[in-house]
């Protein structure tokens, strides 16, 4: 709970960090004393070995092997975080308190992030105020609340009484709100996307299933381009001065592809800064670099430039898993608890897939964040899972014992009539 709760705060990544990994000694400790050496298996398994086994595989080739191998490091601890809390994890009241810590926690940021602003900010549309409350900038905010807004839409299903449908309501709309100061577009074009995919799921005509989808894309497209104002000037491929964000990202595609073409199997090295350690000396340019050009802004580019494209097909199957285990959890449990939070999770992901099409933001206590939430689902998904096996093998039990019964039964029956 004291992870979900302060895990936004940016000055304390690195004790929750030590914290988490405190835990885990003490869970393992536990489980040697015990003896108690069995794990739960996961639709993940295979997929998230793949990914850990040939990132290691292509850390020897890197351009930097000690640096690949630090952040191989860190990722493994990301993976342990999602088995850690698969494994803990026990029943729904322990799921509940978690994400209720989470959310309250978000709401917090929120506030604080909304009242941050306007004493900043001359008015709602300043955008050169963006709201990040206790977190590192706008872009780390605002993902954690595009991360949240699908567990308080949970919590809104949960709820059967007025009063605490309209208490969650406010929730989000106090997110929302900030949300929308953090001024974020890829943030915003995240949130946009779990509206379609609501919409998807509670329609059935399959023309306005699809039609709602592209019609909020061509809406963030047209609004995109009007808020960014002017956008004449074309992106070269060595100059970073003084370039709009979006000129910045295209500029650093082009040159990653271009380098991708070289080496599109194995990469150049495991790391979110291997683009930048690469291109240095090209992306100084003119020496007024913006920071946001160190970095390709693109977490499925910057996997297939780090790991090849082999290492990215392992990554993109890791969420492919998640999203099916997800749907299947809505699909046969609708209306449940696991139902609902199967819907959180699958929200959840399609938010961060969005999101990071324009940056790689999926690292530290964000990440922390996605495998703890993905391991609550899982969790409980597992559970019902089991529940329902034990039940199908009692009922084929009992079927096949009283299929014994009648057949003795129909011998004894005819025999009698024979004598």
């Amino acid at each position: 709970m004291a992870i979900a709760f302060l895990v936004p705060v940016a000055k304390l990544s690195h004790a929750i960090e030590f914290l988490f990994v405190g835990l885990l000694v003490l869970w393992v400790s536990v489980r040697l004393r015990n003896q108690d050496f069995h794990f739960k298996r996961t639709p993940l398994d295979l997929p998230i070995l793949s990914f850990v086994a040939w990132v290691l595989v292509t850390v020897p080739f890197a351009f930097d092997p000690s640096y690949s191998f630090a952040e191989w490091r860190k990722t493994i601890l990301l993976f342990i975080m999602f088995y850690f809390v698969v494994n803990v994890i026990q029943n729904e009241s322990q799921v509940k308190n978690i994400l209720v810590a989470f959310v309250f926690g978000i709401v917090l940021m929120s506030a604080f992030g909304i009242v941050e602003h306007f004493a900043k900010a001359d008015s709602l549309f300043d955008k050169t105020s963006h709201a990040h409350s206790l977190t590192q900038s706008g872009q780390w905010f605002s993902s954690f609340l595009v991360m949240s807004i699908p567990f308080i839409w949970m919590f809104y299903l949960e709820e059967n009484g007025q009063r605490a449908k309209l208490l969650v309501t406010s929730l989000f709309f106090i997110v929302l709100a900030a949300l929308f100061l953090s001024h974020t577009r890829g943030a915003w074009l995240a949130f946009f996307s779990q509206l379609a995919v609501l919409w998807f799921l509670g329609l059935k005509n399959k023309w306005l299933k699809w039609s709602f989808p592209v019609f909020i894309c061509g809406l963030i497209l047209i609004g995109g381009q009007v808020f960014q104002g002017d956008q004449n000037d074309i992106v070269q491929d060595t100059s970073f001065a003084s370039l709009e964000s979006t000129k910045i990202r295209l500029g650093t595609w082009k040159i990653a592809f271009e380098q991708i073409m070289e080496n599109p199997i194995m990469g150049f090295g495991y790391g979110n800064h291997t683009f930048q350690k690469i291109n240095e000396e090209i992306m100084v340019g003119s020496g007024n670099v913006p920071s946001t050009g160190m970095h390709l802004h693109n977490v499925f580019i910057s996997m297939i430039y780090g790991v090849g494209l082999t290492g990215f097909v392992f990554y993109v199957v890791i969420f492919f898993f998640i999203l099916r285990t997800a749907i299947d959890g809505v699909q046969l449990y609708r209306g449940t608890f696991v139902g609902n939070l199967g819907l959180g999770v699958l929200l959840m992901v399609v938010g961060v897939i969005t999101r990071n099409m324009f940056d790689n933001m999926l690292v530290g206590t964000l990440a922390y964040l996605f495998w703890l939430l993905t391991g609550l689902y899982f969790a409980l998904w597992l559970r019902v899972k089991i529940i329902e096996e034990g039940f199908h093998q009692v009922r084929s039990s009992k079927e096949g014992l009283m299929a014994k019964w009648f057949k003795k039964f129909h011998l004894a029956c005819n025999e009698r009539m024979e004598g």
